[in-house]
């Protein structure tokens, strides 16, 4: 049940990939009406409106950005930087592992006119998915350059809408709210093409704030940083709207945009062992944890990349190399070691360690042998997601774990099946984010009068301390809890009241909420969660 498709960080509405460098014009206080005439004198082609925040997104000759650089209407210039979606490809076998490690199945939903909205920024929904076609309450804003929100040709939103709110029904998987009456609102920044510019994405969040959105959930992102949308953000944090964004999946410690602003909560991704992933960024922005790795969610129907295996009978978990042939493939299972050169295995299913060479090179040396299918097993605690790139095969093939992998017999009867399906297995912050997005809206709803500063710090409190005690660049404050996040907000004190230390953890140095933010007091179990 498998395949590994890369997306990076998104957010946009995005149209083709620009003629001329595209910048972010902003202009002071009633300047619109003389910038957008300077703009046309100086040949620039205006891409989006961002009048609400005094700015405006536009294509601009290289010759013409220094003379607009010293109008004096203009606040300033800014590339308009790129915006991409977080996660990586891989038929659900029961509820997601996710749903329970973070309490969502521990907390009863609020079914009856539930207040708060949850507005995805991504690459639309597949609305006739099973998942989502029989609820009413999912709206949305569609976009010119992307089209319908209630399309995804990426298959990235859908699978982000299904981790946040899959139905509890026949089908599939369940989402943190799976009853069907969540309020959930699509943007559709990212089209075909897969990616956004920051512009775009300012113009996504005022049309959730516009929507009515409590919470803004994005699993998307770039490495450069926008001033524009900075504030765009701040503005949203300011009027109570809850930004929650992915934190990169570069596996260091560089920030990504929009998670790493203050005014936006950064999501870092963890496995079903609550280990952090090896692509999750590290760094001093990152605030919650939650899974995103192998979680499985609704895909556009017919494009999730699904596999089974049976080896003497036994089925095993599965994933499906991304790029595999749709095939189906029954043998004798042979041992091909790490097939590093051609396997003999003509008429047979090979059997190989994950190492040393590419996926592509083992399978097409199993191909190459007479081999008729390929598993490959991992050389490393865990089942992993491989992909072919470009390299074109003709056998079906895919991937289990270590154990998995150790305990089939050569010798044995082998079944290979790889197949389209309606659900699919990414990893990815990008999966990690709707976990949190989801549980916010789910105990915010139990909570409603509770502000979003409320919200953001009773998820920060109450999350399961990992890696590093305290808070760390890894986990942030640790993996969400709904349970214990929902008991705080329902304390009378909690919502609206000063939070300060725990004295019996931090002694008398930490007394007032000054005392919280100080180096001394900071990042320790029970202490105020200060920005």
């Amino acid at each position: 049940m498998a395949c590994a498709v890369a997306f990076g960080f998104v957010s946009s509405l995005a149209i083709a990939a620009p003629q001329e460098q595209r910048f972010i014009i902003q202009y002071k206080d009633g300047q619109s009406s003389e910038v957008r005439n300077a703009l046309n004198r100086a040949g620039a082609k205006i891409a989006r409106d961002l009048s609400g925040h005094n700015a405006v997104a536009a294509h601009i000759p290289t010759a013409a950005l220094q003379g607009l650089s010293r109008n004096p209407n203009i606040e300033f210039i800014e590339e308009d930087v790129k915006r991409y979606p977080l996660a990586t490809q891989f038929e659900p076998d029961g509820i997601p592992y996710g749903i329970s490690m973070v309490q969502a199945d521990l907390v009863s939903e609020v079914t009856v006119d539930p207040e708060k909205t949850v507005c995805i920024i991504d690459s639309g929904i597949d609305l006739s998915h099973p998942e989502f076609e029989s609820q009413f309450n999912i709206t949305g804003t569609s976009d010119s350059g992307t089209g319908d929100w209630y399309t995804d040709e990426v298959g990235h939103g859908t699978h982000v809408a299904g981790t946040v709110a899959a139905l509890k029904n026949d089908e599939g998987v369940i989402g943190v709210n799976s009853s069907g009456v969540l309020n959930i609102h699509i943007i559709k920044v990212f089209g075909a093409d897969g990616w956004a510019y920051s512009s775009d994405l300012v113009a996504a969040l005022d049309a959730c704030e516009n929507a009515g959105a409590d919470v803004v959930s994005m699993s998307l992102g770039g490495n450069a940083k926008s001033r524009s949308e900075s504030l765009a953000f701040d503005q949203a944090e300011a009027n109570g709207i809850l930004s929650i964004a992915a934190a990169g999946n570069g596996g260091n410690t560089r920030k990504s945009y929009p998670a790493s602003y203050d005014s936006v909560v950064s999501i870092a991704a963890i496995d079903a062992n609550m280990v952090i992933a090896d692509f999750s960024q590290q760094n001093d922005q990152v605030e919650l944890s939650a899974p995103g790795v192998l979680v499985v969610s609704s895909v556009p129907l017919g494009t999730g990349l699904l596999a089974d295996v049976e080896v003497d009978g036994t089925g095993y978990e599965t994933f499906a190399m991304e790029g595999s042939p749709m095939l189906i493939a029954s043998g004798v299972l042979v041992d091909c070691g790490t097939a590093e050169t051609v396997c003999a295995a003509t008429g047979s299913v090979c059997l190989i360690e994950r190492g040393v060479i590419t996926f592509a090179e083992k399978v097409l040396n199993c191909q190459d042998g007479g081999g008729i299918g390929a598993i490959i097993y991992n050389n490393e605690p865990g089942a992993f997601l491989g992909t072919l790139g470009d390299t074109v095969t003709t056998i079906p093939s895919v991937s289990v774990s270590d154990t998995d992998g150790a305990s089939m017999v050569p010798g044995s009867d082998a079944l290979v099946s790889v197949y389209m399906g309606d659900y699919s297995y990414y990893d990815g912050t990008s999966m990690a984010t709707p976990h949190v997005s989801g549980v916010a809206a789910l105990i915010w709803n139990n909570a409603p009068d509770c502000s979003s500063a409320d919200v953001r710090e009773a998820m920060a409190q109450s999350a399961l301390d990992l890696g590093d005690i305290g808070r760390d660049n890894a986990y942030g404050f640790g993996l969400v809890q709904a349970v214990d996040a929902k008991s705080l907000l329902l304390d009378p004190d909690f919502c609206g009241g000063s939070t300060v230390c725990d004295l019996g953890q931090k002694g008398d140095a930490c007394v007032t909420d000054a005392d919280c933010c100080s180096e001394l007091c900071r990042g320790r179990p029970g202490a105020k969660v200060c920005r």
